[in-house]
């Protein structure tokens, strides 16, 4: 614990000492559980959390979040429009089969509704989304190298799902290994407190990271394990039984 400790706080004293990461910001951000604070990075012309969450920043005193139903799709109906420049449609098209066929979430092409998401070409930066429904128009970034499991992920965030590793209770399950995460993507790796919890810790789960990632700084070492030492996968096929069980929870209506 106490070289856990000093490797964090090394990282953060380094990260303000050389400004290593000028991008990276602290403060309030719009979610559908309220305003909270967290790290995020600035992007090009939108803002990002560990690695692929969307984040909009409340930049005005005050601002309140739009979450309507805690966030949720009304009677798990999500609209959708894509973006006809992104290249090979039929793998967005398969991940919105996926959940039509396999959930009881509905994906339906937009007509005049104005909450949806718009599945938009992203050259070959990040694949990302918000997290949950935060009204209006709201972007899903489909890079070039976004496969249809990927994307299932995204959907997922969408819907209200946070990382599987950032849970608040994720230490009961899983060791950080912050000596080996790269200075500039340590907040990535934080926990979020205010991201809800369904079930048990899942490393079944489609929206968790493999053991062995890019945010390493020796990319042959894991930054996170489990709490015995062994190291984990990530899949990207589809729910797992726990994701079945923590979207009935979510959308007990449907």
């Amino acid at each position: 614990m106490k070289r856990t400790n000093s490797c964090l706080w090394l990282c953060i004293l380094s990260l303000v000492s050389l400004n290593v990461a000028a991008e990276v910001k602290f403060g309030p951000i719009i979610t559908t559980e309220g305003v909270q604070k967290t790290f995020y990075e600035a992007r090009a012309d939108y803002y990002i959390t560990e690695g692929d969450i969307l984040v909009q920043p409340a930049l005005k005193k005050g601002t309140k979040a739009t979450a309507r139903r805690s966030g949720r799709w009304h009677n798990g109906i999500v609209p959708y429009l894509i973006d006809e420049s992104i290249p090979d449609r039929a793998r967005v098209e398969a991940a919105i089969a996926y959940f039509n066929g396999q959930t009881s979430i509905r994906m339906v092409p937009r007509t005049t509704e104005s909450d949806y998401v718009y599945f938009k070409e992203n050259g070959t930066s990040d694949c990302s989304s918000f997290v949950g429904r935060m009204g209006g128009k709201q972007n899903i970034n489909v890079p070039a190298w976004c496969g249809t499991g990927s994307l299932i992920h995204e959907i997922l965030h969408a819907l209200g799902y946070y990382h599987e590793q950032s849970r608040p209770d994720r230490r009961k399950w899983i060791k950080v290994k912050w000596c080996n995460i790269q200075l500039k993507a340590w907040f990535n790796f934080f926990a979020a407190p205010f991201a809800r919890k369904y079930g048990s810790f899942d490393f079944d789960s489609i929206m968790l990271y493999p053991s062995y990632n890019s945010f390493a700084r020796d990319p042959d070492k894991p930054t996170m394990t489990k709490r015995d030492g062994s190291t984990f996968q990530a899949q990207r096929r589809g729910l797992s039984r726990g994701d079945f069980e923590a979207l009935k929870q979510m959308y007990p209506a449907n």
